[in-house]
């Protein structure tokens, strides 16, 4: 892979039609107790106001006093906690994840560029950052989905730079395959989780998936101004690897 810190943004080639499919944002922090997650939700107005519905997810753990024997009936006792908290618009293609040692943003909508993603997650973040005040943050991360279709599709090298290779031709015809990839970025705390993957979707036609999962485990403190420079970060990290595997074929399918 190239060294990132050389790629000035401008190289980068503008796609007319992102083949973005599905954009996360997530922050990884230490657990909070049932009600620290509570409280995390104190702006549930405001946040409503972006997402109007809300969905809770709840863990349940049931325990016994005593210890089990044959014919004898034992005390059930029922731990019940919030899990997380799901806000969601009203078509379900963005949500807001509150959860125990996590905040996600999660957006299926066409892909609008990073300037509008970027900022749609730090008004997301600054609607709970009085809540998160002093918060060690653990981790920050993007993650990409990009789908590319083809009504033909006979060698991968055609449209990518990585792929997977055997000694000999697969003896029958390939219905689907998927292959994985994982890469530390020298002198950060960037590792990168690339996924790939082709897959049937009707008679001659065919998807492939470019799975971008960008992880920066450099710790702080909850800064909007940090995290900022920290989405900045990975997002250079997240394009060096996809022009680095596409081909000049398959940007001019984004085209």
């Amino acid at each position: 892979m190239s060294n990132i810190s050389n790629i000035p943004v401008s190289k980068w080639p503008i796609l007319k039609s992102p083949p973005v499919i599905l954009a996360i944002f997530q922050l990884k922090f230490g657990s909070t107790n049932n009600e620290n997650l509570t409280n995390l939700i104190a702006n549930d107005k405001a946040i409503k106001l972006k997402f109007p519905n809300r969905n809770e997810n709840y863990h349940y753990n049931i325990g016994f006093q005593g210890t089990p024997a044959p014919g004898i009936s034992l005390n059930a006792k029922a731990d019940t906690k919030i899990k997380s908290y799901i806000y969601f618009t009203p078509d379900q293609k963005k949500k807001f994840i509150v959860e125990n040692g996590s905040i996600t943003f999660v957006d299926e909508n066409p892909y609008q560029g990073w300037d509008k993603f970027k900022q749609e997650v730090i008004e997301c973040l600054n609607l709970l950052s009085e809540q998160l005040k002093g918060t060690f943050l653990n981790r920050t991360s993007i993650r990409f989905v990009n789908k590319f279709s083809f009504e033909s599709f006979s060698d991968s090298l055609e449209y990518f730079t990585k792929t997977i290779s055997t000694e000999s031709e697969v003896k029958f015809p390939l219905l689907k395959s998927t292959f994985r990839l994982e890469v530390q970025i020298p002198k950060t705390d960037i590792r990168a989780i690339i996924n790939h993957a082709l897959e049937p979707t009707g008679l001659n036609h065919l998807d492939y998936f470019l799975d971008i999962d960008t992880l920066d485990h450099k710790q702080f403190k909850f800064d909007l101004n940090l995290i900022s420079i920290q989405m900045e970060q990975i997002r250079t990290v997240k394009n060096d690897i996809f022009f680095d595997t596409v081909k000049q074929k398959t940007i001019d399918l984004c085209n």
